[in-house]
């Protein structure tokens, strides 16, 4: 069975897996923060049982906790929820891969000023992953830029600049006005699934028990200003998975292409890539990517990135969608609110 479009963004977003940034530590030890649960202190001594905590903060109430320390002469960054360690960073040295560099140096996003190089251990259902982390300045812009040093095609990837980012599997450490939107709709829709006159009865009867929304995983991005955003990873209809966007008070920001369900065949197996923009919609947005310098060469004109342009609908919530290639096959991935105000995005050389 074929999968809607939308859930290429969460295979883009393995690129990016839990970015985490690091501040410089102090080698003093702080005064136990009374928000931060002993047991969150304990986590991080099981593994680093030396380590010097000189800085500790509540990134969600009762749920999960940023701990800064120094151990072995290095600093790290840890994110830890209750049971176990989510991510941890490790400032590395300041030295730049020139196999980096020399790729850069070909790419549209040339020019920029690299530095902050850390290493970022992210940490699944006791899978370790290793990214390599640094800042990114191009244009007055600051950004988060990763890579895959063991990649043949060495690709990279630029994220919006945050304080801190950090993934859960659990739903339980998610605010609970994003707990409840979800879990309000785990639960079957016939009415929307006998609503879809594109699909056969048969394909119908395939998804009509189906759960609408199963929660996955959620990517938590800390903002300069201390605001976080909320990619929640959902299961969609026991089809595909897509990401909802939302903001700290649980508010939703954007939702994927739910809608691309109707460009299915009757048997669900292909689906036309029709971009669904309606005429003031792309001249909108056409003039708005012309002004904009880091998008020289990526524009509508192309017919590939037009069929890419489709704007997103939920529950009467509305948003919008862009993933904009130039000749060299790289690629800025744009997202837009209803008002069509940039909320998200993701740069990434292939």
């Amino acid at each position: 069975m074929s999968i809607l479009s939308g859930s290429k963004t969460l295979a883009i977003a393995s690129f990016f897996l839990l970015v985490v940034l690091i501040s410089r530590c102090s080698r003093e030890k702080v005064a136990p923060d009374m928000n931060v649960p002993s047991s969150a202190r304990d986590i991080v001594h099981q593994r680093y049982p030396s380590a010097e905590i000189s800085k500790m903060r509540v990134l969600e109430h009762g749920k999960v906790y940023q701990l800064n320390f120094r151990f072995k002469g290095k600093n790290y960054q840890s994110v830890v929820n209750n049971f176990s360690i989510l991510s941890i960073a490790r400032q590395a040295d300041d030295q730049i891969p020139a196999r980096l560099l020399s790729k850069l140096d070909t790419l549209a996003i040339r020019g920029g000023k690299i530095s902050n190089h850390r290493v970022v251990e992210s940490i699944y259902d006791g899978n370790q992953f290793l990214d390599d982390i640094f800042d990114y300045e191009l244009n007055g812009h600051k950004y988060v830029l990763t890579f895959e040093p063991y990649d043949p095609d060495l690709i990279i990837a630029l994220r919006p600049y945050q304080q801190a980012s950090y993934s859960t599997r659990s739903i339980e450490d998610l605010p609970e006005k994003i707990r409840q939107y979800i879990n309000a709709r785990h639960r079957p829709n016939p009415g929307f699934v006998n609503s879809l006159t594109n699909l056969s009865e048969q394909s119908k009867q395939n998804i009509i028990n189906n759960n609408e929304l199963t929660f996955a995983e959620c990517r938590v991005n800390v903002l300069p200003d201390g605001a976080k955003t909320h990619e929640v990873s959902i299961n969609y209809l026991g089809v595909t998975n897509l990401t909802m966007l939302f903001d700290d008070d649980g508010d939703l920001l954007l939702v994927p292409q739910f809608n691309r369900i109707r460009q299915f065949d009757p048997s669900f197996t292909t689906m036309s890539r029709l971009s669904n923009l309606k005429n003031a919609e792309i001249r909108h947005f056409r003039d708005l990517f012309a002004g904009q310098s880091q998008l020289f060469g990526f524009n509508l004109d192309s017919q590939q990135n037009f069929d890419e342009s489709f704007r997103s609908e939920f529950e009467n919530f509305k948003s919008y969608e862009f993933d904009l290639y130039n000749h060299k096959r790289e690629r800025w991935s744009l997202r837009y609110n209803e008002q069509k105000e940039l909320v998200n995005f993701f740069y990434s050389s292939q």
